[in-house]
């Protein structure tokens, strides 16, 4: 993975543990102050890499110590602990829940400050309501936001086919119900997705932490949308996971879908179930350097072709979802309705000009293939497995593919 979790959305998640500088009252000589971030770090040394000794809660009443060395640090005493936290997330007056409100819905604030804002009144006060809702309401602002960043420069860019197939569903699926569905194929506590056009923000609580993806749908026809195509691409842009703060947690919370133990999310066509395997990222860049779709080669005194028997290529698909998990399909290429085989792929790695990969197939993870692209033939891999299947031979890319072809016609024989 390109470690581009957009940087943002870490720091999104940084802005409801601290303030934005210039929001709060400079810290006194002496005294009472009282911490005016959400939740801030009291630390062992004045340093961001210095150990925190407790995380303060806005509100709380400190007393300010001497001893801080450091511009822009002060050295507290809250409770009974001791340690130094930055002097802009301290101040004299007690923060009061209406003037955060009213800073949270102030439209002359960017939308990063409003978020900000709201965030720290909904950890003063958590049962208020319109705290929560502004919380909510102002972290997808503020990633839609950034993710009109992302799609036109510095985005991950990664595209995935997401087949909303009606025949198999034997139902009715909308394009937002068909990326949920798929968005939803991994364990998780709850998620929340939020839909404007064709636009998405997904935040998920996986294993303690959110798991936020952005991104758009598009059509596989090029330059328009269109929500009655049962095929469609999602173009995901960036991918953060962190801890986040109490009041985000909750409040995002309120409005979630919450795990469905069920089955019924994974399709046994395609040899889904929930401990998939998920590519590491370097692994998944480098399998996303082979091409998609490999004709299977015939091989006739010497000379290899492709063969078209009754209308149909026999080959393999390598297909990767929207978590990065992997499988190679063995199909009829245009492709049938379903696949003949499917393995999933565990991991991969490359030695000059030979792919390594580590296959499960129906969930036991004991098979290998080797990928030699290109050999000496440049559009033409050899591929192998160990234990060896009846599959493995050559393969050609479906843009660098043997012009020879051979057709066999079902009812008049070979041409």
């Amino acid at each position: 993975m390109r470690k581009r979790t957009s940087g943002f959305h870490l720091r999104s998640w940084a802005l409801c543990l601290g303030v934005i500088g210039g929001a709060s009252v400079r810290a006194q000589e002496a005294g009472s102050v009282y911490i005016q971030g959400s939740e801030v770090n009291l630390r062992g040394s004045a340093s961001t890499d210095g150990e925190v000794v407790k995380k303060v809660l806005i509100g709380t009443e400190c007393q300010k110590l001497e001893g801080a060395q450091k511009k822009g640090w002060v050295r507290l005493k809250c409770g009974k602990a001791e340690g130094f936290t930055l002097e802009k997330l301290v101040g004299a007056d007690k923060p009061g829940l209406e003037t955060l409100l009213a800073q949270a819905q102030d439209a002359a604030k960017s939308a990063k400050e409003r978020l900000d804002a709201a965030a720290r009144a909904a950890t003063l006060d958590p049962q208020n309501e319109q705290a929560s809702q502004l919380l909510t309401q102002l972290f997808f602002d503020v990633n839609f936001e950034q993710l009109a960043k992302d799609k036109k420069k510095g985005g991950l860019h990664e595209s995935f086919l997401v087949v909303c197939n009606q025949s198999i569903m034997r139902s009715s699926f909308t394009h937002e119900e068909c990326l949920t569905r798929e968005l939803e194929k991994i364990e998780y506590d709850w998620h929340q997705l939020s839909i404007r056009d064709n636009r998405f923000v997904s935040a998920m609580l996986r294993e303690g932490n959110l798991v936020v993806y952005t991104g758009h749908m598009k059509s596989r026809a090029k330059g328009r949308f269109d929500p009655d195509d049962d095929e469609f691409s999602v173009i995901v842009e960036s991918r953060s996971s962190s801890t986040v703060s109490d009041a985000l947690r909750n409040s995002l919370q309120k409005g979630a879908r919450t795990s469905d133990p069920s089955q019924n999310k994974y399709s046994i066509i395609d040899d889904e179930s929930a401990d998939m395997p998920t590519l590491p990222p370097a692994a998944y860049q480098l399998l996303r350097s082979l091409p998609p779709v490999w004709y299977n080669l015939q091989e006739q005194s010497g000379e290899k072709f492709i063969l078209v028997n009754c209308g149909v290529i026999s080959g393999n698909v390598i297909r990767v979802d929207l978590h990065r998990r992997a499988s190679i399909q063995t199909s009829d290429l245009p492709e049938g309705e379903f696949p003949r085989r499917v393995a999933r792929i565990k991991d991969i790695s490359k030695s000059d000009s030979t792919y390594n990969l580590q296959l499960c197939v129906t969930q036991k993870c004991q098979t290998s293939l080797t990928i030699t692209w290109p050999t000496n033939e440049p559009s033409v891999s050899q591929w192998k497995t160990e234990p060896p299947d009846p599959s493995d031979g050559y393969y050609s890319t479906s843009k660098g593919a043997p012009n020879k072809i051979k057709v066999r016609d079902c009812n008049r024989g070979m041409e």
